[in-house]
């Protein structure tokens, strides 16, 4: 990729000249990956005041969540009343305050069906950014996010580390993170955080076809020396299995389940801290696993309201996650079911947290599959590939007992000739050129919850 200077600043509003300096120091090393993305955070200086009046609150109202909604919830929900026409209907007759519980759930489909009613009317649509994602129903979401709600991420992972007392001070001239990815195919890039004046952010894929040498991983990571690795549970052990030497002051495992054995394993290995996560491209961080008792996960911002509901909907201590509230002008949440289920608790905790606690009991738990030759690949790369297919409207993948696969679909309408031998192409690639793969087009699109990934061979 071609490095254009001027793409660099164009993406990165404030964009410094000796913050490109250092980031080109990295996007020209001899180690460096094969990059095929430019990207930049977009952020303004209006985003900027914005995200660190987020970072204050953050750090100051730690003490924000109660059994039941608080007044900032409450104005959240009224601002959106007479601006957002999903709002406003969902809302027509009941009391806000009185009648929150009565409110209906937002589901999945509302945000496949549904999106547009739920933008504000004034909002400015020049900042949209698309988040695809498949989630743990097969059901592709396009999810809009807003660079300042992205830019939040900062100060939600600054915290974090935080917490596990890991500081570290905002310099150009250091790596933040090093989000390691193991995919087929995925974007490859490096970026300045305008909200870590400068510091850079890196996203690799540890697949050898995206390096010069495989010898050039180690070296580059190395080379950049990030405060912390971020990624997937599959990305972290395929690294663990092939001998990453990089020691970083933490991990911070999002996506899917990190299960214990995994989490001793990685700690034992790289010899950090590893955070688990909770994290959906709707909603944004939901909480982080606690220092002291990483079975049980700290709600990480204060703008948001979790509940946990029953199969009537009822509120329990135990049941699927409902989240109200955020920072995603584009994406305002009321009573969202996740799909998810949790135990939440209010009681203290011993690490000093004042923030509920979550422990998740049903995660999206990894699924262990392998392509013809035995490699391990990212479930990932299969919503990938049928998310360029918008009139595919879910899909479950299921690896055969003794051999072969199915992939089985709802349309909105059915493929074309020209489509289908498309996306067997895409499959042959990613399996194998020898993978037996039926397709069938028997799924039910409906908001029933379905195992999206399914490995036969595995005992379940």
């Amino acid at each position: 990729m071609i490095l254009e200077k001027n793409l660099y600043f164009k993406n990165t509003p404030l964009m410094k000249e000796e913050w490109y300096t250092s980031l080109e120091r990295t996007l020209l090393s001899n180690f460096a990956p094969k990059w095929n993305t430019i990207i930049g955070d977009r952020i303004t200086d209006e985003d900027y005041s914005l995200v660190k009046n987020f970072e204050s609150m953050l750090y100051e109202n730690r003490d924000f969540m109660e059994e039941k909604p608080n007044e900032k919830i409450f104005n959240f929900i009224r601002r959106l009343k007479f601006h957002s026409f999903y709002f406003y209907s969902t809302l027509n007759g009941l009391d806000i305050e009185k009648d929150f519980y009565r409110i209906p759930f937002m589901t999945r489909e509302d945000l496949q069906n549904k999106i547009t009613e739920l933008f504000p009317a004034d909002i400015d649509l020049d900042r949209l950014i698309v988040n695809p994602t498949s989630g743990t129903t097969g059901k592709p979401i396009l999810a809009p996010n807003h660079p300042y709600a992205i830019g939040c991420y900062v100060p939600l992972t600054e915290y974090t580390l935080f917490r596990y007392g890991i500081i570290h001070a905002h310099d150009h001239n250091i790596t933040s993170g090093i989000q390691l990815c193991h995919q087929n195919k995925t974007i490859v890039y490096a970026t300045s955080h305008s909200l870590a004046a400068g510091a850079k952010f890196v996203k690799i894929n540890l697949k050898p076809n995206d390096w010069k040498s495989e010898s050039s991983i180690d070296f580059f990571i190395s080379e950049q020396s990030p405060i912390f690795f971020s990624g997937d549970p599959y990305s972290f052990e395929q690294a663990m299995k092939t001998g990453l030497n990089y020691k970083p002051k933490a991990i911070l495992s999002t996506a899917i389940e990190l299960e214990e054995s995994l989490r001793l394993a990685l700690v034992n290995h790289f010899k950090c801290p590893v955070i688990n996560s909770y994290s959906l491209n709707e909603t944004g961080p939901i909480a982080y696993s606690c220092p002291l008792d990483p079975e049980w996960l700290h709600i990480l911002p204060h703008d948001i309201f979790v509940e946990t509901v029953d199969l009537s909907g009822e509120n329990k201590t135990f049941g699927e996650i409902v989240v109200t509230g955020g920072r995603n002008p584009f994406l305002p949440l009321l009573r969202y079911r996740t799909g998810d289920h949790g135990e939440l608790n209010f009681s203290n905790c011993k690490c000093g947290e004042k923030s509920p606690r979550l422990k998740l009991l049903k995660g999206r738990k990894p699924i262990s599959l392998s392509d013809t030759r035995g490699n391990t690949i990212n479930p990932v790369d299969i919503s990938r590939i049928l998310r360029k297919y918008p009139h595919i409207l879910r899909h479950q993948f299921i690896q055969r007992k003794g051999g072969g696969y199915m992939l089985n679909l709802s349309y909105l309408f059915s493929p074309n000739e020209p489509q289908m031998e498309s996306i067997k192409s895409e499959f042959f690639e990613l399996l194998g050129s020898d993978a037996d793969i039926q397709i069938t087009d028997s799924l039910p699109n409906d908001q029933s919850k379905i195992m999206v990934f399914i490995n036969e061979n595995i005992p379940i």
